[in-house]
């Protein structure tokens, strides 16, 4: 049997990276708005939402709104409580083009971990594959 899939765009991920004191099994670049740095997000497809921590909220902007209602996230790290939002989240290419979609984020002021990547919202929005040998990581609109 042969498979054949095409992708939009190639950037190189991080295995057991170490960032902001968090240790990500998978660490992909991406730009979360109009923040022009790129950040390492782990890329978790067991996490329910993308998960964003206040200071990067903050930084874009982006100010939840009492009215929002407010989502409850069970997580290793805990409870948490914060609000749901949609905000442009960028895969970056090192080859190919870049892909932006519309991602959804729960934004919690307690949030104590790194910036999630997560399946609703997010990574059911897309086409995308990991090569473990180049730790490459393939994106394509879905």
């Amino acid at each position: 049997m042969e498979f054949t899939c095409t992708y939009q765009g190639m950037a190189r991920y991080l295995s057991e990276a170490h960032v902001g004191g968090h240790r990500l099994l998978v660490a992909v670049p991406c730009q979360v708005g109009d923040l022009p740095p790129t950040v390492y997000a782990l890329l978790d497809t067991a996490a329910e939402w993308c998960v964003l921590p206040e200071a990067y909220a903050d930084a874009i902007g982006y100010q939840a709104h009492s009215s929002d209602p407010p989502f409850q996230l069970h997580s290793r790290l805990g409870l948490f409580s914060g609000r749901l939002c949609r905000l442009p989240l960028t895969f970056p290419a090192e080859d190919g083009e870049a892909l932006t979609i519309q991602a959804t984020f729960l934004i919690c002021p307690d949030w104590p971990g790194p910036v999630v990547i997560g399946w609703k919202g997010c990574l059911e929005r897309l086409r995308f594959a990991l090569e473990p040998d180049g730790e490459a990581l393939y994106f394509g609109s879905a």
